[in-house]
């Protein structure tokens, strides 16, 4: 949680994170961790059953959404829901969870997250990116995190 609210705190308005890992690897606490150092103003919940959670910031009215994947068996499921256009046209932070469920949907431009359990107090976090931009809020992002 510390983590991902080190990264909430320096996100630009618009991003797309993809949090990939197994079960109980603790992508809803890396993004309960980002919702709060983003400023959400309620603690942000698994969107498991209703896919999708909105999110304000009280200081500026910006808008988290919070996507959790997990029970999509078919890309067509998501039609229905506007998700690819709200990608595509919302000004807002996107924190996905099981992204490979819809990976036509996640720009080049998301920030990757790979949580990968290594015991019940250690985990191993991966970032990774295909665009310039997002390389660049990365490393303003590990200034912050890190000191490096």
């Amino acid at each position: 949680m510390r983590l991902g609210a080190r990264l909430g705190a320096v996100l630009p308005e618009r991003a797309v994170i993809a949090l990939k890992g197994g079960l109980g690897a603790g992508k809803t606490a890396f993004a309960r961790g980002v919702g709060e150092g983003w400023g959400a103003q309620t603690s942000l919940r698994s969107p498991t059953f209703t896919l999708i959670q909105k999110y304000t910031r009280a200081a500026d009215a910006a808008v988290l959404y919070h996507v959790d994947l997990y029970r999509v068996a078919a890309l067509n499921q998501l039609n229905g829901i506007g998700l690819r256009e709200l990608i595509e046209d919302e000004p807002a932070v996107f924190l996905i969870e099981w992204p490979e469920h819809a990976d036509t949907l996640i720009p080049p431009e998301a920030m990757q997250v790979a949580i990968r359990f290594i015991s019940e107090t250690k985990r191993q976090i991966l970032f990774s990116t295909k665009s310039e931009e997002t390389w660049k809020n990365m490393i303003a992002f590990r200034k912050v995190a890190f000191g490096i």
